[in-house]
């Protein structure tokens, strides 16, 4: 009979220690609403909203000692996967991969890498004589080409003359080929575009162009230089007003001694005049030009000028051109002669 007393009372403390013990267990993440907002404002992460876990408890009840090993149990079991979760979302690494972006093909875009040298512009062209375009001096005025500045010794056997005769022929006064040999100076500040012989009536040319000033703008003009003994200049060469550039030829033996001078509009002609009307409206008549241009204003500046120009001329073969060397006529026209009379009487009479 004691035993079973004391049994009893065991008993009873047992049921008395664990009823007090369940009312102390408390289950984790069961925080109240507003103990979770808090959390939410302090984060410094995104928010994500906790729902907290609630259980509805009717008339308190003691708790067995197996049930509170159950609740225990669950409670831990609910922790770690809690805990599974905010390692998987902290960690990337075993995220599938996003799928790649389809873009069109005539869609642009931006590509960051070092160009290629093909992709890059190409460099800037570098001007020589043989582009289409080179600078030139204002030419500050003109002179006659022989006997500079005023053609002393010489006089003007053939004169320019619409349809017909389209510059000037130049001659010295001793008459035939007393001149041969004698210097040619270019008119003005210019550039050579051409220098070649031409074979055929014309023998050994220079075609020198011209930029000047004049009625506040900047204007062209080509001056020719015809049946040359010598050449003494090249293409693409700059030259000055009085520069010697050849001398005084007959056409490798065509004509008597002297210079034939074009003062030309059109810079297009260049040994094609069949091509071109024979009048002012392409010539300017030499010493009227000249006369009228004798000082002009520059500043020392330049002007760019075109250098391709004769575009007939590009079909000409030269060095098959027939080359009338040691053909001499034995004179020169009528013209020329009664010029030279006038000429010599004029100079005999100072």
């Amino acid at each position: 009979m004691f035993g079973k007393v004391v049994i009893g009372i065991f008993a009873f403390g047992l049921v008395s220690i664990g009823t007090s013990s369940a009312q102390q267990v408390e289950i984790p993440r069961e925080k109240s609403i507003s103990e979770a907002a808090k959390t939410k404002s302090v984060a410094a992460q995104p928010v994500v909203e906790v729902h907290p876990l609630t259980i509805a408890l009717a008339e308190p009840r003691k708790l067995s000692i197996e049930e509170m090993r159950k609740a225990g149990a669950i409670a831990a079991q609910k922790v770690k996967e809690e805990d599974h979760d905010i390692e998987a979302d902290s960690s990337t690494l075993d995220l599938p991969l996003a799928p790649k972006k389809q873009v069109s093909a005539n869609t642009p875009r931006t590509v960051d890498r070092k160009p290629r040298e093909s992709d890059l512009p190409p460099p800037a062209q570098s001007l020589s004589f043989s582009s289409q375009s080179a600078l030139t001096k204002l030419a500050d005025g003109f002179d006659l080409p022989v006997g500079k500045p005023d053609a002393r010794g010489y006089y003007k056997a053939r004169g320019f003359r619409s349809h017909g005769h389209m510059g000037e022929d130049w001659d010295g006064v001793g008459g035939g080929d007393t001149d041969l040999g004698d210097p040619v100076y270019c008119i003005g500040d210019g550039i050579v575009v051409f220098a070649r012989d031409c074979h055929q009536g014309w023998g050994n040319v220079i075609i020198v162009r011209h930029a000047y000033r004049e009625g506040g703008s900047v204007r062209n003009v080509d001056s020719l230089y015809g049946h040359l003994n010598k050449i003494l200049v090249r293409r693409g060469q700059a030259v000055r007003r009085g520069q010697q550039i050849a001398e005084i030829g007959n056409a490798h033996g065509l004509y008597d001694a002297h210079l034939h001078l074009e003062v030309r509009k059109n810079l297009t002609i260049g040994m094609s005049r069949d091509k071109f009307a024979q009048d002012l409206s392409n010539y300017y008549d030499p010493s009227t030009f000249i006369e009228s241009h004798r000082q002009l204003s520059t500043a020392g500046s330049s002007h760019r000028v075109a250098m391709n120009t004769f575009t007939y001329d590009s079909r000409i073969n030269w060095d098959k051109l027939r080359n009338f060397s040691h053909a001499h006529t034995g004179g020169g026209s009528s013209e020329s002669a009664y010029a030279l009379k006038k000429a010599v009487a004029s100079q005999s009479a100072q």
